[in-house]
């Protein structure tokens, strides 16, 4: 059973590779109120090495985990990116390319509460790029007990450029958790991700018109294309487990959010180390929920206070299971 200090005891130990092929360098803006087309000063900033998968890094290692991280880094930007990890102790081997890597600005508006995001496309990699990183990918996979495959992809990249890392997790006899959406997921989910954390509305669009509204059918529906875990993030509202033996659901206590950016990055981190620690289902939901809202009660993007996770844990995560 998850109990207060729970995290920090399994991530004791547990090494997890994360692969972000379009890293970036967060922004984070805060403004007393967004005016489109007004001049508007920032009253806090703060820059960290991001993308889906740097958050996923940041996060576990947080927890305790030994983290390895690796991507694609270009320019000056992929040098502050590297900087940052550093800086937090993340073990990285990047695959380094020609041009910048991108930025991505989120301004949150202090009047209304809302978040606002900036995206930008990234670099762009050529055949060489995704041959080397196809290789350190493989020297990374020797390292670690379970890797995390995050985000998006920068131009360049074949639509089922995440198909052979999956395979090769695979034949490695490695764990592997895909959090993406759009084609890089329906590419890849019928390869047999061990788990793949879509939203209501990324599921949906994978299923197109078969996608009906209900959660359960529809994790059920991916359980049954290959994916062996479907964890299906429901925001406030919690989040479902589903595989081909259970049906979970699981809601935490409310909370007043700060910052929900990356929260889901967070949920993917605490299945990781959850799977390698080889925690039963319920367990693995509760720490996920746990720790993404967490992740919610705290400014920055792509991590947590384990004491947040904690007082969550003691007001207790309701899990119940849907026959």
């Amino acid at each position: 059973m998850i109990r207060p200090g729970s995290l920090t005891r399994l991530a004791d130990g547990v090494r997890i590779g994360t692969v972000t092929l379009n890293a970036a360098i967060d922004k984070r803006y805060v403004v007393e109120t967004l005016r489109p087309g007004h001049v508007m000063r920032v009253s806090d900033c703060v820059y960290s090495a991001g993308g889906k998968g740097l958050n996923v890094a940041r996060v576990a290692r947080v927890a305790g985990a030994q983290v390895l991280a690796t991507g694609f880094l270009g320019g000056h930007a992929g040098e502050f990116i590297a900087d940052q990890l550093a800086n937090d102790s993340i073990a990285h081997d990047f695959v380094r390319v020609a041009g910048e890597s991108r930025s991505c600005v989120n301004i949150y508006d202090q009047t209304t509460g809302e978040t606002s995001e900036l995206l930008e496309p990234g670099i762009e990699v050529q055949g060489d790029d995704l041959a080397l990183l196809s290789e350190t990918y493989r020297s990374v996979l020797d390292q670690v007990d379970v890797v995390v495959i995050s985000g998006s992809a920068p131009r360049g990249c074949p639509l089922d450029v995440y198909v052979p890392l999956i395979n090769a997790a695979r034949h490695a006899g490695k764990r592997l958790l895909l959090d993406t959406s759009g084609t890089l997921l329906a590419q890849a989910v019928t390869e047999g991700p061990s788990l793949i954390k879509p939203n209501l509305d990324e599921a949906r669009g994978l299923l197109g018109p078969s996608g009906d509204g209900d959660p359960v059918r529809l994790g059920r529906a991916l359980v049954s294309q290959g994916v062996e875990r479907v964890v299906l993030s429901r925001g406030a509202q919690g989040a479902y487990l589903i595989t081909a033996d259970v049906v979970l659901e699981a809601v935490a206590p409310r909370i007043d959010a700060v910052n929900t950016v990356g929260c889901g990055d967070a949920m993917v981190a605490a299945l990781a180390i959850g799977l390698a620690a080889g925690v039963d289902p319920a367990d693995l939901l509760t720490l996920a929920v746990g720790v993404g809202t967490a992740a919610a009660m705290t400014p920055g993007t792509g991590s947590f206070r384990p004491t947040d996770l904690d007082d969550l844990l003691a007001r207790g995560i309701a899990v119940r299971e849907i026959t």
